[in-house]
């Protein structure tokens, strides 16, 4: 029974593997982006709106599939991490070959969306809450983006790489996609200023409130 139990810890071996399956298919996807990036600046140059459009959101669905890879890559680490700390005769071991299958299947559909969705059954199903949160809790940046839609995404980065080549968008990027252009890179906050602005923002709705109060008062 030792032995065996020994053998399934050993599996934490095929957890590893597929981690760096995800950085292969990470790296493999960063390098499409440049391509890609060129032919926006192609079609930049040309004033093809549409193209432009294509290219740019091409570049945006890459650089989220890159992201979601990263993600469940940590993630996996932050699993393996915990196994790894769990004793032999723990049954948790047991799940391992189910989990490898899991992941493994998703995987080979290349689709990060649905293995992010792999990833979060499989949490759910075999872990608790708080162990959960902490593979979460690893796998996620030190910073804050601020949301933005595809559509912002889009038009923010046609003018980014027409910038960089010092190209002019003659095109409204309004146009292009329907919502207002965006000059700016996605604006970053770290964990402090998040904080700040979260303990900013509900002070101002409790001054607002008693205000409101003693008005009625």
């Amino acid at each position: 029974m030792a032995q065996f139990l020994k053998k399934l810890k050993n599996n934490t071996g095929e957890l590893k593997s597929l981690s760096e399956n995800l950085k292969i298919l990470a790296n493999e996807r960063e390098k499409e982006v440049e391509p890609e990036k060129l032919s926006l600046k192609n079609a930049i140059e040309k004033e093809n709106r549409k193209q432009m459009q294509i290219h740019a959101r091409n570049i945006v669905r890459m650089r989220q599939e890159i992201r979601n890879y990263y993600q469940i890559l940590h993630r996996l680490d932050s699993m393996v991490g915990y196994f790894d700390k769990e004793p032999e005769q723990s049954v948790m071991f047991s799940f391992i070959p189910t989990i490898v299958e899991s992941i493994d299947s998703s995987l080979e559909t290349r689709n990060s969306k649905n293995l992010v969705k792999t990833m979060d059954d499989i949490e759910r199903r075999y872990f608790t809450e708080e162990v959960v949160a902490k593979f979460k809790y690893s796998s996620a940046t030190e910073n804050v983006p601020v949301f933005m839609s595809e559509d912002e995404k889009v038009s923010n980065l046609i003018q980014k790489v027409a910038d960089e080549y010092h190209l002019k968008v003659s095109v409204g990027l309004e146009r292009l996609s329907g919502t207002p252009t965006i000059r700016n890179e996605v604006k970053w906050f770290d964990d402090a200023e998040v904080k700040t602005r979260r303990t900013t923002s509900c002070f101002n709705m409790f001054a607002c409130f008693s205000y409101e109060f003693l008005v009625i008062a």
